[in-house]
């Protein structure tokens, strides 16, 4: 057996990739400097042969390593990267909605500031009604657009939904959207008539504040309730769109972290770290309120709800 032999023999059953390949050369070169290293040394052709092959040691792991890392690259390319289920048509869609927001904030902020450089109507409602007015119907499409190719968009993970159901997904948001949008641009209309009425019109007509709400708060009825009727009724009758793979990755992580919590000894020594970390930090809590005030003391519960995801990250490693 020749050293080329010897070689290609050591990976027998690999997947011939380029990387492979390339490994093989550089390793066969390796030996046949050995061996020649060996006969100027005084062995025979042979010795030297078995010597240099024997110092090579175990390349087999080597092998698996990047035989492995190829087979995880071809995968990615395959499966995981968004662009192969993305056609020239839906990515064109994505920068028109996209471009079409940005021309309703655009237009917006240019309203506004129009709008507040008119000495009559400077410190006027108008401005806000004119930013909110000028916005709704752009971001009101983009929110359409941008939920249609959302949920009917395959991914790697998740199949898509039917275009007759992505588009009563786009109709509740476009719903809720526009009832969002006309609920400021309705309270700063009432304020701005009524601002005309009382200084204009010299007259004193007080206006409580619950009366402006009141038809503001009516919106929500022809708009934000059907659309989020809508909405929870397409959540709640959505079928299950995981990929076979990604139900399975999601089904082996539950049953990892059920193996984990499941461990009476784990599960009782969170529920100990948990309780001291809380005990703590309400004692702080108190002591900081009652030192420097207790707006200024809560900031102690983030600390240690960051301090519990460490420990349960902990645990889980």
């Amino acid at each position: 057996m020749n050293a080329k032999e010897f070689v290609d023999s050591l990976f027998n059953g690999y997947e011939q990739t380029e990387a492979l390949a390339d490994f093989k050369e550089e390793l066969l070169a390796n030996l046949n400097a050995k061996i020649e290293n060996f006969i100027r040394k005084g062995l025979d052709t042979d010795a030297a042969f078995a010597k240099a092959s024997a110092e090579l040691g175990d390349v087999s792991s080597l092998a698996d390593e990047m035989s492995l890392k190829k087979r995880k690259q071809v995968f990615e390319e395959a499966y995981m990267d968004l662009r192969m289920y993305m056609p020239a048509k839906r990515v064109a869609g994505y920068v028109v909605f996209g471009i079409l927001a940005f021309f309703g904030i655009t237009a917006a902020i240019i309203a506004y500031f129009t709008i507040r450089s008119v000495d009559l109507l400077s410190g006027t409602s108008l401005d806000f009604t004119s930013f909110f007015g000028a916005m709704m119907p752009f971001l009101t499409a983009a929110a359409i657009g941008f939920t249609f190719l959302g949920v009917t968009q395959e991914t790697a993970s998740m199949l898509p939904v039917s275009k007759k159901r992505g588009a009563w997904y786009a109709a509740a948001a476009g719903l809720i959207c526009f009832g969002l949008f006309t609920m400021p641009i309705a309270y700063f209309s009432i304020k701005f008539a009524n601002n005309i009425v009382n200084n204009v019109l010299a007259f004193d007509i007080p206006v409580e504040n619950l009366e402006t709400l009141v038809p503001v708060i009516g919106i929500i009825i022809p708009f934000v309730l059907p659309g989020l009727g809508i909405l929870v009724f397409l959540v709640l009758t959505e079928k299950d769109r995981l990929k076979p793979w990604a139900k399975d990755f999601q089904n082996k992580t539950v049953a990892q972290e059920m193996a984990i919590w499941n461990d009476p000894v784990k599960a009782s020594r969170f529920g100990m770290f948990s309780g001291a970390i809380w005990i703590f930090a309400t004692g702080i809590f108190i002591v900081l309120g009652f030192l420097i005030g207790f707006k200024f003391s809560w900031p102690v519960f983030i600390f240690a709800t960051a301090f519990q995801l460490l420990v349960q990250g902990r645990m889980y490693k």
